[in-house]
């Protein structure tokens, strides 16, 4: 590709070989090599056998045979019982005796359905009695005989699940990772312009991720009910015959209800809105310069609808190791508003538009610790809402938007936005010489209890972990994460701010724990930082703290619990206004 080229003008395709995708994905392709080969292996061996034995044994010729022994073998479990019908049996066939010991198609233990327990105490009766029974011989070698010849559907059934269930799992993994091609585009070298060495990113036209999102949805409510609708039809039966413990098991089914509701949920969205994509102005977003573009929404226009825009920086990476290993991903960088809203041929447009820091991390390759940018859309409507997430390329160009002009995070509602969470994070007051101000307790509750409760299940953890290092290093965790967030949670801030002095005071229920006092000559001025963070799928919440700085010292807290930047800078510029003390 010659410098300029874009992807379709260089026409280079971007599937790539099977061998390169081989390659690439080869782990993936592990990973689903022991589904396949424990379903292909349930089919082969455990389920087509069944058949094949039922459609020989029709032909097979029914003759009198006398038991010499029955019995019903019962085996004991940890925490089943499961039985087998055995007998021995001799028969006369074309004037010749032959013994058999084979009693049914699926010779083995198992307690689905009644059939062997049934069988068993049938067979017992017979031999107990004396009384002849029927055998079916297989005329081509009439040593070859069975007693019931039945073929078991719910013994069936329930092979078909690990057949569906972990073949279709491992055959769909290695399927779509041998067809789907590859990202990188094949010949492409990144040079000056390393997003035209991407598929998704070949284009000004970025994709969402609401087909995927719908596609993955519908595969998990498939994967999730193929385990628990034959689950809860077992624990129904289980139920009928007295076990009351099994009505338990009927929560599968409900969550797999759930599961396909939410598939019908996604559908109904992607039905709804259409593809939606992304139309970057400029393209790629631009580091040091602007993120822009246009989404073309299938739905009537509305002035009255809001659509808000999230425009974050991300940093990617695993956390713990083995069967824990869990990838996480930490906000380094946000900034939220509204889209302009227009009619456009589809129905809507919306237009977004952010400023971007210089000095941030650029868009980056898949790793196991990476940076990517992620932009969030998302509307309350009637019916199905709106909520669509696009990963963006955004590098270090410094370019501007062309065409779009008026930026999200000064649309009239992300101002009133922020307006009415100063005004729920900002308690001022003018008093003589200065300002008071309060923060009360339980502020912000719901992050601060979604913590105690984090630290509260790692410390139970570690209580009941039989282990040396692992028990205390858990309960340790666990009080590090309660501790703190009960402390802020239970207790409140007051802050006064006059001509002589900067005091604070940390209340729990009334009483004084902490107060802090500094001189107003020793302040030198006023900045904002990161206190904590929150995140709820892709949706990521950074909270930040007003702190006055000194000479000498660490700085101290005058206000918190302000969510985004933006408001936590709105509440400095009020503090630093009213108090006479500069910002950073």
């Amino acid at each position: 590709m010659t410098q300029g080229e874009t992807y379709v003008q260089a026409n280079i395709k971007a599937s790539g070989s099977v061998w390169k995708r081989i390659k690439k994905r080869w782990l993936g392709m592990l990973f689903g090599l022991p589904f396949a080969a424990v379903g292909i292996g349930m089919a082969l061996f455990g389920v087509l056998p069944q058949f094949i034995d039922w459609q020989q044994m029709k032909q097979w010729q029914a003759v009198p045979a006398q038991l010499s022994r029955a019995e019903l073998k019962v085996s004991h479990g940890d925490d089943s019982t499961t039985y087998k019908a055995t007998a021995s049996y001799r028969y006369e066939y074309q004037g010749l005796s032959y013994s058999g010991e084979r009693v049914s198609i699926d010779d083995s233990f198992d307690n689905i359905g009644d059939f062997n327990y049934a069988l068993g105490r049938r067979l017992e009766r017979a031999a107990a009695s004396n009384s002849p029974v029927t055998a079916y011989v297989n005329p081509a070698e009439p040593s070859s005989a069975v007693l019931n010849r039945d073929l078991r559907p719910e013994k069936i059934g329930f092979k078909m699940i690990f057949v569906v269930l972990f073949g279709g799992v491992g055959i769909g993994i290695i399927a779509y990772l041998l067809l789907a091609p590859v990202d990188e585009i094949e010949g492409a070298v990144a040079g000056d312009k390393p997003w035209l060495t991407r598929r998704r990113w070949a284009s000004a036209t970025i994709k969402s991720s609401g087909k995927t999102i719908m596609i993955f949805a519908w595969c998990f409510a498939a994967f999730w009910n193929a385990i628990a609708i034959p689950t809860g039809i077992n624990c129904i039966v289980e139920f009928l015959d007295g076990n009351t413990v099994a009505l338990v098991g009927l929560l599968f089914p409900l969550v797999g209800a759930g599961m396909v509701f939410w598939a019908v949920k996604e559908t109904a969205k992607w039905r709804r809105f259409g593809p939606a994509p992304l139309q970057l102005d400029p393209y790629p977003g631009a580091i040091g310069g602007q993120f822009g573009g246009t989404i073309d929404v299938n739905l009537p226009y509305d002035p009255a609808h809001a659509f808000k825009v999230t425009l974050q920086c991300l940093e990617s990476y695993y956390t713990g190791s083995g069967k824990d290993r869990k990838r996480r991903e930490n906000c380094v960088w946000q900034r939220e508003g509204y889209a302009h809203t227009q009619r456009s041929s589809h129905g809507t447009l919306l237009e977004l538009l952010f400023d971007v820091a210089a000095g941030l991390p650029e868009s980056e390759p898949e790793a196991n610790r990476y940076h990517l940018w992620r932009l969030n859309v998302e509307a309350e409507l009637p019916g199905v809402d709106f909520d669509r997430s696009y990963e963006v390329p955004v590098f270090a160009t410094g370019a501007s938007a062309a065409e779009v002009r008026n930026a999200s995070e000064q649309h009239e509602q992300a101002l009133q936005e922020r307006e009415r969470l100063l005004d729920s994070a900002l308690d001022i007051q003018q008093i003589p010489g200065g300002i008071a101000m309060h923060y009360p307790a339980f502020k912000s509750a719901s992050a601060k209890v979604v913590g105690i409760i984090f630290g509260a299940v790692s410390f139970t953890a570690g209580y009941f972990i039989d282990a040396a290092f692992m028990g205390p290093l858990f309960m340790g965790i666990g009080a590090v994460v309660v501790l703190p967030c009960l402390y802020f949670l239970l207790t409140s801030l007051d802050v006064t701010f006059n001509r002589q002095q900067l005091i604070t005071q940390r209340k729990l229920f009334g009483i004084t724990l902490t107060s802090t006092r500094v001189a107003r000559s020793e302040l030198t001025h006023l900045g904002i930082a990161e206190s904590y963070s929150s995140q709820s799928g892709n949706n990521h919440a950074t909270y930040y703290k007003v702190q006055a700085h000194r000479r000498h010292g660490r700085a101290v807290t005058i206000g918190y619990s302000f969510k985004s930047e933006a408001v936590a800078k709105q509440a400095l510029e009020s503090i630093s206004l009213l108090t006479g003390v500069p910002e950073a």
